[in-house]
């Protein structure tokens, strides 16, 4: 799937979830060209993470991080899925209810993400913040 090009014919910050994802997905091309230093490829590469760094900072301030966001975030940065929690939440409808926000965790489920993903009890809990 090729992802138009953000038009920044009138430079303006990221305005919505599209064009966020326009620019990660951006990103990614630029990052896997493996983009000179000095190009005009490089330029945009750092333009388009000031953005987005922008965006998320505007959008998901640090210390709003919730269990689910920490969790879902350490199975992309592990390349896991959501069926690699299905034995340490009980099965796959406690995993989507967790993700969903509708359960909260069990001390076994606690140590368990704690173990398979390496996120601190406080965050899974949500303590921290």
């Amino acid at each position: 799937m090729t992802t138009a090009l953000l038009d920044f014919s009138k430079p303006h910050v990221l305005r919505s979830e599209a064009e966020y994802e326009a620019a990660i997905a951006e990103i990614e091309r630029l990052l896997d060209e493996d983009v000179e230093v000095g190009s005009e490829g490089y330029d945009r590469l750092e333009f388009l993470s000031v953005l987005v760094e922008h965006y998320e900072d505007e959008r998901y301030p640090m210390g709003m991080v919730t269990p689910q966001q920490a969790v879902t975030f350490m199975l992309e940065q592990k390349g896991m899925t959501r069926s690699d929690l299905d034995e340490v939440m009980g099965g796959k409808s406690r995993v989507s209810e967790f993700l969903n926000g509708k359960r909260e965790l069990s001390k076994a489920q606690v140590e368990g993400l704690r173990r398979l993903l390496g996120i601190p009890a406080d965050l899974l809990l949500g303590l921290e913040g």
